[in-house]
């Protein structure tokens, strides 16, 4: 059994655009983002060049902590193949990375479009790349790895085990939301679910939803925000109970049951929503500290 997996996902999930330049910019975060995966895994526009000539020019073009990322990508997926990956988990496995790295474009994309025009995504839209861009997908191909297994693919396209993957994502994408809004929105930043879910039911209001209104004494603004937040968190809840009605209609399936590894397996996969609960409610990065008075 290999331990490289928690490691390893540390890694990708550094790829998200690590300077003001690129999370504004979709331009510098595409190109960013192209050279991550040409670096690491050898495929795009300038994948006839070796790694060190590519680390060499981004090192001129880049900031000590912007590479470094593309250092540890190439190192750690070249230690996940020589530890023995399987071939088609490697596929699965650069496929998710590839994934996750394009929605932190789409992302930066959204908020360009959001600072320009005004303009936010659906909501529908805005859950389906926000499931992909959290990293949790990319996680759960990386928890074969960690607990040495390579499922079959006509396992993991079973639509339980899909439904299960996707409610796991949005449980650990929607945890995130909840619990990093008060700090978002002092910074108005309103790409967030709590945001967008007003908009979502009444898109009249796009163009009324001011951060800046709801945090200097508007009640409208705090009102709707409220309420919003009392529905992602409904949402969230109602995301806990579906984990554990799909790993339990999991393993009544005489299908799935009975690979010997799909215990480990859905236990693995739903132990990354409830570690990341358990992580985010002491984490600093979710701690919105209090406004200090002038």
């Amino acid at each position: 059994m290999s331990w490289h997996a928690p490691t390893v996902v540390r890694c990708w999930r550094y790829v998200a655009p690590t300077s003001s330049r690129m999370s504004s910019d979709p331009t510098e975060a595409e190109s960013y983002c192209a050279l991550f995966l040409d670096i690491v895994f050898r495929r795009g526009r300038k994948s006839t060049k070796t790694r060190p000539e590519l680390l060499k020019e981004a090192k001129h073009k880049y900031s000590s902590s912007e590479v470094l990322p593309l250092r540890l990508g190439a190192e750690w997926w070249e230690d996940m193949k020589r530890d023995g990956m399987p071939i088609s988990q490697q596929a699965r496995f650069e496929a998710a990375g590839t994934e996750y790295v394009m929605a932190q474009v789409q992302t930066v994309r959204w908020n360009e479009q959001l600072a320009l025009k005004g303009k936010a995504p659906s909501l529908p839209d805005y859950i389906t790349v926000r499931r992909v861009a959290v990293g949790a997908p990319l996680c759960i191909v990386a928890s074969e790895y960690d607990l040495g297994i390579d499922l079959d693919i006509d396992i993991l396209l079973d639509p339980l085990v899909q439904a299960l993957q996707a409610a796991v994502s949005d449980h650990v994408a929607w945890i995130n939301h909840i619990l990093s809004f008060p700090k978002e929105l002092r910074l108005g930043e309103v790409l967030n679910l709590v945001c967008l879910l007003p908009i979502h039911n009444n898109p009249c209001a796009a163009s009324g939803l001011d951060p800046a209104a709801a945090l200097n004494g508007n009640e409208g603004g705090r009102s709707s925000f409220g309420a919003a937040a009392c529905r992602a968190w409904e949402m969230t809840a109602s995301r806990h109970e579906e984990c554990v009605g799909l790993a339990s209609r999991i393993m009544d399936s005489p299908h799935l049951s009975a690979n010997p590894n799909m215990e480990d397996y859905v236990r693995a996969i739903c132990s990354i929503a409830a570690g990341n609960w358990a992580w985010s409610l002491k984490c600093n990065r979710y701690i919105d500290p209090p406004a200090t008075s002038e």
